[in-house]
């Protein structure tokens, strides 16, 4: 028979309204959803029972699990290892959720994640690999909105359970961008550096080569910043990898560093060729480009000149 222990509270149960994102799901359908996620989950035992209830407490061996027994509640505490299986409600959600993020529909999307990860938080580490890998969406749709410390958050809550390798490059991915999007370089920094030693130049991301660079920008080591940028330029496809402009955009600002007005545009030229824009959402850049913006009028009104110069002289009446 398996140990566990019962304590009878003098209190009816009620369940506490999870903290949630500001709501975008219309009203009907988020009270649906929510009714269903509220349902009580079933442990199941290796010794035959089932227990049905609301997960309150969970420590490194133990969970705890409330049921409502009478006028109260009972609290089930069972070692790890007793558990065989759950039963949580609200799985169908996750189809709609990623139907929603396939239809452009995020904000909704976003909700839902969220309303699934943190009815299920507690109980993660004894979950299998795919329910935490189900929620990478959660920790992509998080950084996209603009939240990169709770992104990081979340990330870090996930990363034990992750066992696949392209999730876990996806996580380290989201966790650095995360830190350098919140400027704490210091943090950034030997990711970045694990990041490029750990990955190839013509991968799917240029993302270690650019917050690398950047930050080898931002101490005025302009070789060092123009060496790691130009890396995933050399390399890269037709199809550019994410973050490429950014890597354009350190190669630039390192140029004019080492005051290499001429190679600077003419990797704009060729940013511009593949259709990149310039990055406006790292302030490490923001002077480079006005000094290459200066050079650029310069270059424009010079190509005026000679045109001018070299056109025929109007004949006179």
């Amino acid at each position: 028979c398996s140990v566990w222990t019962v304590c009878l509270l003098g209190c009816f149960f009620s369940s506490v309204r999870l903290p949630a994102l500001p709501a975008k799901i219309p009203a009907a359908t988020y009270d649906a959803i929510y009714a269903e996620l509220h349902r009580p989950i079933q442990v199941h035992l290796t010794n035959g029972r089932t227990i049905s209830g609301h997960s309150i407490d969970v420590s490194e061996n133990q969970i705890q699990v409330a049921t409502a027994k009478g006028a109260g509640e009972a609290i089930y505490t069972f070692d790890s290892r007793e558990i065989q299986a759950y039963t949580i409600p609200g799985d169908s959600y996750k189809a709609l959720a990623v139907e929603w993020i396939e239809s452009g529909e995020t904000d909704n999307a976003h909700e839902l994640i969220h309303m699934l990860y943190l009815q299920r938080l507690k109980i993660l580490p004894f979950l299998p690999p795919a329910e935490s890998h189900f929620f990478i969406y959660h920790v992509d749709l998080t950084l996209a909105a603009g939240m990169p410390a709770r992104a990081i958050a979340i990330a870090e809550i996930l990363k034990p359970q992750i066992k696949n390798p392209a999730a876990l490059r996806t996580l380290e991915d989201t966790i650095l961008d995360s830190y350098n999007r919140l400027r704490l370089y210091d943090a950034a920094r030997p990711l970045a550096g694990a990041w490029v030693a750990q990955r190839e130049p013509y991968g799917e991301s240029a993302l270690g080569y650019y917050v690398l660079g950047a930050d080898k920008l931002r101490s005025e080591d302009y070789r060092a910043a123009l060496e790691l940028a130009l890396q995933p330029i050399v390399f890269s496809t037709p199809s550019p990898p994410h973050n490429l402009a950014h890597c354009y955009a350190t190669a630039i600002s390192a140029a004019l560093g080492l005051r290499d007005k001429a190679y600077a545009l003419t990797l704009y030229s060729e940013m511009q060729q593949r259709a990149l824009h310039w990055p406006t959402d790292d302030p490490s850049f923001t002077v480079y480009f006005k000094k290459l913006s200066r050079h650029l009028v310069k270059k424009q009104n010079h190509l005026k000149l000679t045109e001018q110069r070299a056109s025929p002289s109007s004949p006179h009446p």
